[in-house]
C-alpha cells in the first residue's frame, strides 16, 4: 500500500477527512484502522485522552492515508521522517555537530531518542509540560520490594511510553540490577509506516 500524509488541523473530523482524502466519507474507518486511533479519534485538545493512554490525534499531528494518485506519494524514508519527526541530535546532553553545523536526527531514530528522553525525565522537569511529561520512577526505584517493585516500575514505564502519540503498542521487560538501579527494555511498536524497535534504559 502506498501512503500519503495529511497534517491534522483544528476542527478536522474522520468522516470529512475520509471524504476529502479518500473521496468517500464511508471509508473513515480505514483512516482509523491505518493510524490505530482510539475514540474520539481526533480532538482539538487530545492531551486529556493521551493522559489515559488513548491514541487520539490533534492539530499538527500527521495522519496517514492510502495514496490514490491525487498527490505525490512519499517515499519510505520521507514517510518515516514526516510521521516520527526531526530534531536536533544531542550527545551526552550537548548539541552534536556535523561539519560545523548542528546534526539532525529523523524518523524512527528520532522517536527512539524521544522515548529515551521521556524515560529519563522526571515529571515536572520539563517547564513547558510540567504535569504531563516525564516519569515517577523515583517513587519506586531504590525501595525494597523486589519483583513487586519491578512490576510498578514497568507499569510506569509503559504509561510514560504510551504518552507519545507515535507509539501504537509496547511490551516491556525489566531486571533489578541492585538495590538502586533497574534495567528496562521496551519493545516499541510505532504507528505506521515504521517497524518495531527496542529502547533500553538503566534507571
Amino acid at each position: 500500500m502506498r501512503l500519503a500524509i495529511y497534517e491534522i488541523r483544528e476542527g478536522d473530523e474522520p468522516h470529512r477527512l475520509a471524504h476529502r482524502l479518500l473521496g468517500d466519507f464511508r471509508r473513515w474507518t480505514e483512516l482509523i484502522e491505518l493510524n490505530r486511533l482510539d475514540p474520539p479519534y481526533i480532538a482539538n485538545d487530545p492531551a486529556p485522552y493521551r493522559a489515559q493512554g488513548l491514541r487520539v490525534l490533534g492539530p499538527g499531528d500527521r495522519l496517514l492515508y492510502p495514496y490514490a494518485g491525487a498527490v505525490e506519494p512519499v517515499g519510505e524514508e520521507d514517510a518515516e521522517a514526516e510521521t516520527y519527526g526531526r530534531d536536533l541530535l544531542l550527545q551526552g546532553g550537548y548539541l552534536a555537530l556535523m561539519g560545523g553545523t548542528a546534526a539532525m536526527v529523523r524518523g524512527l531514530e528520532n522517536l527512539r531518542l524521544a522515548l529515551e528522553r521521556r524515560l529519563r525525565t522526571r515529571l515536572g522537569e520539563l517547564p513547558a509540560h510540567p504535569d504531563t511529561y516525564g516519569h515517577l520512577f523515583h517513587q519506586y526505584v531504590g525501595r525494597a520490594g523486589g519483583e513487586a517493585e519491578l512490576r510498578y516500575i514497568l507499569l510506569e514505564a509503559e504509561r510514560v511510553i504510551r504518552q507519545d502519540p507515535r507509539v501504537a503498542g509496547v511490551r516491556l521487560e525489566g531486571e533489578l540490577l541492585d538495590g538502586e538501579h533497574v534495567r528496562v527494555l521496551a519493545y516499541v511498536e510505532p504507528i505506521p509506516p515504521g517497524s518495531p524497535f527496542p529502547v533500553e534504559v538503566v534507571l
